[in-house]
């Protein structure tokens, strides 16, 4: 008798440490309580790594000032500097995601919030254009603008493909099965 009460303790503290686990990686995909930052910070390693794998789907945005966008900027990068930014917001795709620098970080954790506050999906790299540089090529050139047709895909950059995307709550249902399952072996051997 003794036995089976330690060994119920035991699943019943394994169901819930799963339980627990499961609410914290659901945690993660639910949306920011109202007034938090909703835009994620990345490394220049991650931002490089998205401009490579998904460059049609990502804009990413140089929020410094003219000149010194003409001076150095990252390739394909287009610049609307963070003073104007909220008079140009219709020039960005939000269906795209946005990946913004400036030179090291706090313009463009300002202009990620005011993005994200208009419903852009929105990465702010940390470092900005110093911390870049330190890692990939810059270039002093700028390019020409050219028009794009609304639907083709941009030099420029955007989120993880759905596809991509963990489904929210499959923890949590996982967690609930397995503790279901360890409840019903409990009470089929009483």
């Amino acid at each position: 008798m003794e036995k089976k009460k330690i060994i119920s303790g035991a699943l019943v503290l394994v169901s819930f440490l799963l339980l627990l686990s499961s609410s914290l990686a659901y945690a993660e995909l639910t949306p920011p309580l109202p007034g938090a930052p909703n835009y994620i910070n990345i490394d220049v390693e991650e931002a490089h790594e998205m401009l490579e794998k998904n460059p049609d789907r990502i804009i990413l945005l140089d929020v410094r000032t003219e000149g010194e966008y003409a001076a150095e900027h990252i390739p394909w990068a287009i610049n609307i500097p963070k003073n104007v930014l909220e008079n140009r917001l219709d020039e960005l795709d939000n269906s795209k995601t946005i990946i913004v620098y400036c030179k090291s970080g706090g313009r463009s954790r300002a202009a990620s919030e005011t993005l994200a506050q208009h419903d852009f999906s929105v990465y702010n790299m940390l470092g900005g254009i110093n911390a870049w540089k330190e890692k990939f090529a810059t270039s002093t050139a700028t390019p020409t603008p050219i028009e794009v047709p609304t639907g083709t895909p941009s030099p420029a950059v955007s989120p993880t493909p759905e596809e991509e995307k963990p489904v929210p709550g499959f923890e949590v249902t996982f967690a609930l099965a397995a503790i279901s399952l360890i409840a019903w072996c409990l009470l089929r051997k009483r």
